[in-house]
């Protein structure tokens, strides 16, 4: 009796704590996915942990606190690897999927890196054998509609967060999941996301997220995307009232803090944005990706200074961070430190292993050099970032003015041909590449490309005035008149303002007056040279009272011009 009374305990103790014990951890990993989703991804990662460690045969969790670090990539995906992110969760995934066979949701974390990964075939390999684990007319599994729903929202979100536009699949597997468990507040946010971060369909999207919201009144997550909705139609006010209200809901949600701080930083209101800034921080205290975050975030908003600091803060604590120094020589270069800029690129540069070494690191290497002087090395610099990623064809104009700052003039004007040579040589490019040209006496071309420039240019006066220069360098002795009709032209379009551009009259008064005076030279007959030789000398005087060569030939055109 006492055995068979010991057993009936210890059996009623199970039955009383059973529901209890699933509760609660079914409770902790609520917790843990909201503090995902709150981007303290350090404090969940924690919990995780300690949730698998009492539970490990629970599929649920291996995909979750895989997803957590996906989550940590998709959060700072300048200052994270996506490779060390992928890694971590593809083997929570792995492990979720050899600890529970039958639970198909970690095959959707799978398929999500396969996406990611530029990997289509394998990542639809996963979503079949996630779908065939589901329960059908003809596959008779048993799960609960909340499940079999859930694993559909997930697959579906696999394309969404990898950025993957199969809309087809994506809406199908959400009808499905809508069928089963329309209650299921996910499918409205994750469809909303797909509408509006794949098709930009900003009315199905917040038509999704309403309904998302309405089912849970208290889901800081739907606030959160009604608010960036509304902050992408520019309506910052119904942004605000949105974020205010997840921040009230959830006083622990860091996202909403950051795109508070977004929104009063656009609004002017500085203060306030930093301390926005300052509680999503607080949040994630200890949270050294979200400091990092807060650091790209400061780089976004521009505020050099603010950034410096909070890198020199993380660095104290954590000198392995590679993207820090990379961080820190941009913002020396913005906030116009360039000496300081210079070291830091550099030790960027010792630091970083090649395959992290991007196009932009060159393009900040070749421009501090340039605003050290260090012209010649800068033109060198910059062309290697654009041979990293030709498609950032501006960086061939700033190559080739650095070599004009060190009279490299030939290989300014190669540089230039060879953007005009896939038609993206601009206006100001061929600007510059007259001016290289003049430079090296070629006027033909010189002339050539002036024009180019004037015709695009009609009213921008130093144009002219370098084409004009350049004709008369081809026709030094005015025999042909070649610079005339551009110095007539210029004229013209100075009258407007004949005080600002009186140097620029002069020059072509001037040379109007030497053109007629050394024509009537060649044609004594013709006194309509000298009448308009004298007329443009006279037009000289009034400017430059003191110009003797004017004097000069108004005295031996008045013995002339009765």
């Amino acid at each position: 009796m006492t055995s068979v009374a010991k057993s009936y305990g210890i059996l009623a103790l199970i039955l009383i704590l059973g529901p209890f014990m699933q509760s609660a951890h079914s409770q902790n990993l609520d917790d843990a996915i909201k503090l995902t989703r709150s981007e303290q991804f350090i404090a969940a990662d924690n919990l995780f942990s300690n949730i698998l460690a009492a539970n490990p045969s629970d599929g649920d969790i291996y995909f979750y606190y895989g997803d957590n670090y996906l989550k940590r990539y998709f959060a700072d995906t300048l200052n994270t690897s996506f490779q060390e992110m992928a890694d971590q969760a593809e083997a929570l995934f792995t492990k979720g999927i050899q600890q529970e066979p039958t639970n198909p949701i970690n095959y959707a974390g799978l398929a999500e890196i396969a996406l990611m990964d530029n990997n289509s075939t394998e990542a639809q390999q996963y979503l079949d054998k996630a779908y065939s684990l589901l329960p059908t007319k003809k596959n008779k599994i048993v799960m609960t509609p909340e499940r079999h729903a859930h694993s559909l929202v997930k697959m579906a979100d696999a394309f969404v967060m990898a950025k993957v536009k199969d809309t087809a699949q994506i809406l199908t597997y959400l009808r499905e999941a809508e069928k089963i468990n329309s209650k299921d507040v996910d499918i409205y946010l994750v469809r909303g996301d797909a509408y509006i971060y794949l098709l930009n369909d900003g009315s199905n999207a917040i038509a999704n997220y309403n309904i998302g919201q309405s089912l849970n009144p208290n889901s800081s997550m739907a606030n959160l995307r009604i608010g960036q909705l509304w902050m992408r139609a520019k309506q910052y006010q119904m942004a605000l009232n949105y974020y205010e209200q997840g921040v009230q809901i959830d006083s622990t949600f860091a996202p909403a803090y950051r795109e508070l701080g977004f929104l009063l930083y656009k609004a002017g209101r500085y203060a306030e944005a930093k301390k926005m800034f300052r509680k999503f921080l607080e949040l994630s205290a200890g949270n050294i990706p979200a400091r990092l975050q807060f650091i790209n975030t400061l780089m976004e908003l521009q505020d050099y200074p603010e950034a410096l600091t909070e890198i020199d803060e993380v660095l104290s604590m954590d000198s392995t961070i590679i993207d820090l120094y990379r961080a820190r020589a941009y913002a020396l270069y913005e906030n116009e430190e360039y000496e300081k800029g210079l070291v830091a690129i550099r030790k960027f540069f010792e630091r970083s292993p090649t395959d992290k070494i991007r196009t932009s690191d060159f393009t900040y290497y070749g421009r501090l050099l340039s605003k050290n002087e260090l012209d010649s090395l800068a033109a060198i610099v910059l062309y290697d970032a654009w041979e990293m990623d030709t498609s950032k064809i501006e960086l061939l104009s700033e190559v080739a003015m650095n070599y004009i700052k060190y009279k490299a003039y030939n290989d300014a004007i190669r540089m230039y041909s060879l953007k005009d040579s896939v038609n993206e040589a601009n206006v100001l490019d061929v600007y510059n590449w007259a001016k290289a040209y003049y430079n090296i006496q070629d006027y033909t071309n010189a002339a050539v490309m002036f024009e180019r420039f004037c015709t695009a240019q009609p009213n921008y006066v130093p144009g002219f005035t370098w084409w004009a220069r350049t004709l008369f360098n081809l026709d030094p002795e005015s025999d042909n008149g070649l610079a005339k009709p551009v110095y007539e032209q210029i004229l013209q379009i100075t009258m407007e303002d004949t005080v600002k551009y009186k140097k620029e009259r002069l020059e072509a008064y001037y040379y109007l007056a030497y053109y007629f005076y050394h024509q009537y030279v060649l044609d004594k007959k013709n006194l309509n040279f000298a009448r308009e030789s004298l007329k443009y000398n006279y037009d000289v005087l009034v400017i430059d009272q003191e110009n003797e060569k004017a004097k000069q030939m108004v005295e031996a055109l008045k013995r002339v011009v009765k």
